[in-house]
């Protein structure tokens, strides 16, 4: 399923390089396809991602530089660096850390769930150029930024955590569980991404930095209610035969596709709104 999707976020890649993009573009798009090779195999190196990954990781960084513009790379590149480096300092940080499996590197799937959002809000920037579009690409990563930083520092010697549905006391890390170090977190890591925003050429930014802060914000929350109910009824969609983690992962990796796209259809209806 996964390299279906490369396949189609390749081809458009292509038709819109071929047939909708200026000289300007053209440079930005290989600029970006450059960078991206570069970042996919560091990343590989640093076991981050399986070799399959490195594909969805070459094409998303290249909508995102080439079509969504250099703050935008900049926010996913501080997502993906920063929030790997979080995992790695939580994973070393935990108590019998050396019992524990090693993580695997996050395979293509897993790069989409966090990333197709965004390279559907590319498309539609670069395409259509409406900038509620820009603005959901941006909500999207503060979702994602959030909903990590809120996992990985909230789990970093927790304190309470209670289920976000029925407000009961439950063990840190469990899906749905929030606590007010999470929530500093969340809020921390949207507030980070929406910064973002003050190095494009928007008009009146802190406007959209609200909404990005918001949206963002929002999202990880929508994440949490997901993935209480989720557990509640004990729902754990079957993992495809390629997928390189356990059931529960793949399940993980839908929530955080639905809460990204929450947020980045909230963001762009709030900027549809305020832009009437």
């Amino acid at each position: 399923m996964y390299r279906l999707i490369n396949y189609l976020f390749g081809l458009n890649l292509i038709y819109l390089f071929i047939l909708e993009g200026k000289m300007g573009d053209h440079a930005l798009i290989l600029i970006g396809l450059g960078l991206s090779v570069l970042a996919a195999y560091i990343a590989f190196l640093f076991n981050w991602i399986s070799l399959d990954a490195t594909t969805a990781v070459i094409i998303l960084g290249t909508m995102v530089l080439g079509l969504g513009g250099w703050a935008l790379a900049a926010s996913v590149i501080f997502f993906f660096g920063f929030s790997s480096m979080l995992t790695r300092f939580n994973e070393h940080e935990q108590p019998d850390f050396d019992k524990k499996p090693t993580r695997k590197r996050r395979d293509g799937y897993q790069v989409w769930a966090n990333g197709f959002w965004v390279g559907i809000f590319c498309i539609l920037w670069f395409a259509l150029g409406t900038l509620s579009a820009l603005i959901a690409a941006f909500a999207v990563v503060a979702t994602a930024t959030a909903d990590t930083w809120a996992t990985e520092i909230g789990t970093l010697k927790p304190g309470k955590t209670w289920n976000i549905t029925t407000f009961e006391p439950v063990t840190p890390g469990v899906d749905g569980g929030i606590s007010i170090k999470g929530t500093l977190a969340a809020l921390a890591g949207a507030m980070v991404i929406a910064c973002f925003v003050f190095f494009t050429d928007v008009l009146y930014p802190i406007r959209f930095f609200g909404i990005i802060l918001f949206s963002g914000f929002f999202g990880a929350f929508i994440d949490s209610i997901v993935g209480a109910l989720f557990r509640q009824r004990k729902v754990e969609l079957s993992a495809p035969d390629d997928f390189s983690n356990s059931s529960e992962s793949f399940t993980n990796s839908f929530v955080n596709w639905a809460a990204t796209g929450i947020s980045g259809l909230l963001a762009s209806l709030i900027t549809e709104i305020i832009l009437l």
